[in-house]
């Protein structure tokens, strides 16, 4: 967090050009650039071109991988190649949010997930629209951050415990379409799309051998089931089966909010 401090400078002890106000004004801008910094480690670029921009220097704690070891050797510094980002990229966020998404903190995790993608392609100025998938289909066009906590209160305010997943399909073409979910479900993709696809899970979702001989009840304590061995198989092959259907999809297991910066920016850039 950065603390907000106010100076206040009177004209009667400083001369405009006076060694101290130069002083003030290089401190206040190696602060905003400090902070940009910090933001932008925190965000994530949807793809690079080919062709670097420029040489700049290398901030402690990136990817190493950006290091240009023939031109840091000759400046006897590291130097970092800055890459352009693709510009005016189409990018559809797909929220699918049932019943299933309140187990545990999977909701939050999606939330954060969709937060820190939305705001990093608004930052770089990518055309973002958003598409919130319940039992009804509500789309949103942020232009500004402040339009990502909109968004979030509007995910906030939906009953998802009377919730099972509305049919959607992405008729846009053209886009990179990132879908956010659990997919317990299938979904038809836009083959004339990029997609990724962003599992948000819990392990013992996945391996639930740990609830057998367990009563189970649903999430809304409408319905309960006594999990056995039988169960538990049957359960464990539909998933499978299930998940091979996007097996040639860009898929991506998200199972807690540990790490979510990287592992976005591994899926990502």
């Amino acid at each position: 967090m950065f603390k907000k401090i106010q100076i206040t400078i009177y004209d009667h002890y400083f001369h405009r050009n006076s060694f101290c106000i130069i002083i003030l004004k290089r401190l206040f801008l190696k602060k905003v650039k400090f902070k940009k910094q910090i933001l932008t480690k925190s965000l994530v670029k949807f793809g690079v071109d080919d062709d670097f921009k420029e040489l700049r220097e290398y901030i402690p704690g990136e990817d190493i991988r950006n290091i240009h070891w023939l031109s840091s050797a000759r400046a006897s510094k590291l130097l970092a190649i800055e890459k352009e980002h693709l510009k005016n990229q189409k990018i559809a966020l797909i929220l699918l949010l049932d019943i299933n998404m309140l187990f545990e903190d999977k909701l939050q995790i999606a939330l954060k997930t969709f937060e820190i993608l939305a705001i990093s392609a608004i930052y770089y100025k990518q055309k973002l629209e958003v598409f919130i998938i319940s039992d009804k289909m509500k789309k949103f066009i942020p232009k500004k951050i402040d339009d990502v906590e909109k968004i979030k209160k509007y995910i906030l305010s939906l009953d998802l415990k009377k919730t099972t997943l509305k049919p959607f399909y992405l008729k846009q073409k053209n886009f990179l379409a990132i879908y956010i979910g659990d997919f317990f479900y299938k979904i038809k993709l836009n083959p004339k799309n990029k997609n990724v696809l962003l599992f948000i899970r819990k392990k013992i979702e996945e391996n639930p051998k740990k609830l057998l001989f367990n009563n189970l009840i649903s999430l809304d304590k409408k319905q309960s089931a006594f999990l056995n061995l039988n169960n538990l198989t049957h359960y464990l092959n539909t998933l499978k089966k299930n998940d091979k259907i996007y097996k040639k999809e860009k898929v991506r297991k998200i199972y807690s909010d540990k790490n979510l910066i990287s592992i976005l920016k591994e899926t990502f850039e």
